[in-house]
């Protein structure tokens, strides 16, 4: 199956047109985004990590696969590249329903040979296989090649323009391989049916999978336990906000007396508690921006 758009995208290219192909496609390939180096110093970070994971438990994690998270404790690089400026720009669009998005998730996936094909999916399905709308995204993944990926090693198999089929119903001559080099980066939202490949190589195939998710779904891995308070001090305020120390919404998140979570992190006192009204004047929705003028008006 071919994709009804071009799908493969140089590192300089627009966000509007990788767009495109997101809303057509469900996915799009920004080649060579990373240098050699930023992948290599990922790497050497998670290698203690990735050699103490086990392999998964069944074959949707993978019996030949290792699965290593945590990354934004575990890895300055990689909390450098949860905030690369590409990420906030498509995630950003894709998530546009939503006031703010969140990182959902990290993982460093080992695929070893011999590791067997998924069965197809798709990843919004971690939100207790709820039947979210057709035209509302939740989720924008970028899974970054930390090496090559190609057919013979497995590279993950996408069903262009899939967002609206039931994954039951997708065969792999529905698919297609996603190959693309070290240092590049395979951006898909949650509706598109895909599946990793069989690692037939002699090598293992390695990819970062960062995930977001809007501001008011919980996140797939916890990241107040991945960076507890004392440790999640250390971090700069836009790591810290998109790891969820944020308000994700009117009334999600807050903490202490409805506070900002970053002012109760790090012990700073605030003249007034958060504001219902303020707090959805910058919504996404409409119907919550016009909730908030008539509070403002019945506020005496």
């Amino acid at each position: 199956m071919k994709p009804p758009l071009n799908d493969r995208f140089s590192k300089d290219a627009s966000i509007d047109e990788i767009m495109r192909s997101m809303d057509e496609n469900g996915y799009a390939v920004v080649e060579d985004v990373l240098p050699h180096a930023t992948v290599d110093a990922l790497l050497e970070e998670m290698t203690p990590w990735i050699d103490a994971t086990p392999f998964g438990p069944d074959a949707f994690a993978g019996q030949r696969t290792k699965r290593t998270g945590s990354l934004v404790a575990r890895s300055a690089t990689a909390r450098e590249l949860i905030v690369h400026p590409l990420i906030k720009g498509i995630a950003g669009q894709v998530l546009a329903s939503s006031t703010e998005f969140q990182l959902s998730q990290t993982q460093l996936i080992s695929a070893h040979p011999g590791s067997v094909a998924q069965k197809p999916h798709k990843d919004e399905l971690v939100w207790d296989f709820f039947p979210f709308a057709p035209d509302h995204h939740v989720m924008c993944q970028f899974f970054w090649a930390l090496t090559d990926f190609t057919e013979e090693n497995g590279a993950t198999r996408v069903a262009p323009g899939s967002d609206g089929t039931d994954p039951a119903e997708i065969t792999e001559k529905d698919t297609i391989p996603v190959e693309m080099r070290k240092g590049s980066v395979f951006v898909f939202n949650g509706k598109v049916v895909h599946g990793g490949g069989t690692n037939h190589s002699d090598h293992v195939r390695q990819g970062l999978i960062t995930s977001y998710c809007s501001g008011w779904v919980r996140q797939e891995e916890n990241q107040y336990l991945v960076a507890p308070p004392d440790v999640a001090r250390t971090f700069s305020e836009d790591v810290l906000r998109m790891i969820g120390y944020q308000q994700g919404c009117f009334a999600m998140g807050y903490a202490g007396d409805i506070e900002e979570p970053m002012d109760v992190l790090f012990g700073r006192t605030s003249a007034t508690p958060i504001v219902p009204s303020q707090a959805t004047r910058g919504a996404a929705n409409e119907r919550a921006r016009l909730w908030s003028e008539d509070v403002v008006q019945r506020t005496v």
